[in-house]
C-alpha cells in the first residue's frame, strides 16, 4: 500500500475513525531526564504533541501538559487537540510537507495503515527501553503491528454499564444486571410511562414514556457492541492479516438483534437517543452503556451513579475495548535532541499516569491502574480488561471501522437501531461491505 495512495483516500475522504499514562518503574528519573536534556541550550526544544481528545478527558491532558512545561525549562510541549478524523487528515498533510508533529496519539487499530505507510518511527520506541512488565497484557499488544512494537502504551478503556443509584432504590433494585436477562427485566422495570406502566404490563403507553431504564450512543458504538456479542457468542471473525470477511451470520444477526430488541421489543431504550450520558444525569434514563471517558461528567453532575461490567449476554463475559497510544512520526528535519525531548516528554507522561486516571481513562502503567482503582467508579472497568476485544491493526482498517458515514459498520449500525431492519440482512450487507473494501487492496 503506497503513501500517495493512501493518504489520499484518508485526507480526501476523512475515513479515518473514531474510537475510543503511564507510570514506569522508575519515575524519578524519567522525570529528571526532561531537565537533563535541553540543559544544554538557553532557548526550551519545542516539540508537538497531537490528540483527538474532545470530551471531559481534554482538559485532564491539556493540566498534564502545563504540569511537564510547568516543571522543567529545557522542553517546551505544543499541545493541540482536535476530532481524531481531521487530526489524522492533517498528520497526512504535515507528513507530506515534512512538518508532522513530534508525538502523535492514535489507538491501535490505526497503527496497521500508518506502518504500512512508513510514517511512525519504531526506532525511538526502541530507544525509551519500555518494560512489558511495566503494562497489562491488553495494553502492550495494541502497540505492535506485524511484531514490530510502534507505540507507547497510554490507556485503555472499555464499555460498561452506569446505573443511577437512587432509580435503582427507588425501583427496588439492589445491584447492577450481569446477564442479558437481568438486563431486559431491569430496563423494563425502570421504564415508566406517564401512568406509572412499565413496558410488560398492559396498557403501558409507549408515546408517553417518562424515565426509561436504558441508553446508549447510536453511531458506530453499536458495531462496537456488537462485536462484543459477537465475541460473546465464541467469534471473532476480524484479524489484522484477513484479505477475505467471513462473518458467522446467525451470530451477527443474533448480536444486532438483541441490540434492536431492546429498543423496538422491549421498548425500554429512546428511539433515536442523541446524548445518553446527558439524559443519564438528568435521570431521564437510569442506565447507560458507555465508557469510563464519561467519568469526570458523572463526578461534576452530583449525580449518585455506580458502574458495572457490560453484561454477558451470550456464552461467555467480552466487551469491546480499545486503548490510545503514543507515536513518534518520521521526521527528516527533526533534530536529535528534539528526538530525545519526545522520548523524554512521553515518558514524563508514563511517570504521571495516575494523573491522567483522573480523565476517567484507565492508565496501561500497571502503577497508574493501581491508582485507578482508588477512584470511584473505575473497578468495574478495570475487572473487564481481561475480556476486552480490541478491533485488529488491519492496513485497511481506515475504510473498514470508520465512524463517518457512508462506512460499513455505521451502516449496519443505523439499519439496526434508526432503521429496525432484519438482523440477518444487516450481517450480509455488512460483510458484503467489507469485502468490497478488502478486494480494493
Amino acid at each position: 500500500m503506497k503513501f500517495k495512495r493512501v493518504s489520499a483516500i484518508l485526507a480526501s475522504a476523512a475515513l479515518i475513525t473514531t474510537l475510543f499514562t503511564a507510570c514506569s518503574s522508575n519515575g524519578n528519573e524519567q522525570q529528571g531526564s526532561a531537565s537533563s536534556t535541553a540543559g544544554n541550550s538557553n532557548a526550551p526544544i519545542k516539540i508537538d504533541y497531537w490528540g483527538g481528545w474532545t470530551g471531559p478527558d481534554l482538559e485532564t491532558m491539556k493540566g498534564l501538559v502545563d504540569k511537564f512545561n510547568a516543571e522543567q525549562s529545557g522542553i517546551h510541549v505544543e499541545f493541540t487537540s482536535m476530532q481524531w478524523t481531521p487530526l489524522f487528515a492533517k498528520f497526512l498533510t504535515e507528513m507530506k510537507g515534512g512538518e508532522p508533529p513530534d508525538v502523535l496519539a492514535m489507538h491501535p487499530f490505526e497503527i496497521g495503515q500508518f506502518s504500512e505507510m512508513g510514517v511512525l518511527d519504531n526506532k525511538q520506541i526502541e530507544a525509551a527501553k519500555l518494560n512489558e512488565s511495566d503494562y497489562s497484557e491488553f495494553a502492550w499488544g495494541g502497540t505492535f503491528y506485524k511484531d514490530t512494537q510502534y507505540a507507547v502504551p497510554l490507556d485503555v478503556h472499555m464499555h460498561g454499564l452506569y446505573f443511577n443509584k437512587a432509580l435503582f432504590e427507588k425501583a427496588g433494585l439492589t445491584a447492577a444486571p450481569q446477564t442479558g436477562e437481568e438486563l431486559i427485566e431491569m430496563a423494563q422495570k425502570l421504564t415508566i410511562d406517564n401512568n406509572g406502566k412499565h413496558p410488560n404490563e398492559s396498557g403501558f403507553d409507549e408515546n408517553n414514556i417518562v424515565q426509561y431504564g436504558l441508553g446508549f450512543n447510536m453511531n458506530h458504538h453499536i458495531f462496537y457492541q456488537a462485536y462484543a456479542l459477537i465475541n460473546q457468542q465464541g467469534d471473532n471473525p476480524f484479524n489484522e492479516s484477513m484479505d477475505k470477511m467471513e462473518l458467522d451470520e446467525e451470530k451477527t444477526a443474533k448480536a444486532f438483534g438483541f441490540l434492536q430488541d431492546l429498543v423496538f421489543k422491549y421498548k425500554v431504550v429512546p428511539k433515536g437517543e442523541k446524548s445518553p450520558v446527558d439524559d443519564f444525569t438528568t435521570s431521564k434514563v437510569a442506565m447507560i452503556f458507555d465508557g469510563p471517558w464519561q467519568m469526570p461528567k458523572l463526578e461534576a453532575s452530583g449525580l449518585q451513579w455506580g458502574s458495572a461490567p457490560y453484561p454477558q449476554v451470550f456464552d461467555k463475559k467480552a466487551a469491546w475495548g480499545a486503548a490510545e497510544v503514543l507515536t513518534f512520526p518520521v521526521n527528516k528535519k527533526g533534530s536529535a535532541e528534539e528526538k530525545e525531548a519526545s522520548i523524554s516528554f512521553v515518558k514524563w507522561l508514563d511517570a504521571n499516569s495516575a494523573d491522567w486516571a483522573k480523565s476517567g481513562q484507565l492508565p496501561s502503567n500497571n502503577a497508574g491502574m493501581e491508582s485507578a482503582k482508588g477512584l470511584e467508579g473505575r473497578e468495574a472497568f478495570i475487572a473487564s480488561l481481561d475480556n476486552a476485544v480490541l478491533l485488529p491493526a488491519h492496513p485497511q482498517s481506515a475504510q473498514l471501522f470508520s465512524s463517518t458515514a457512508p462506512s460499513p459498520i455505521l451502516t449496519a449500525a443505523q439499519d439496526a437501531i434508526l432503521n429496525n431492519k432484519d438482523p440477518h440482512e444487516i450481517a450480509k450487507q455488512l460483510m458484503k461491505d467489507m469485502n468490497a473494501i478488502l478486494a480494493d487492496q
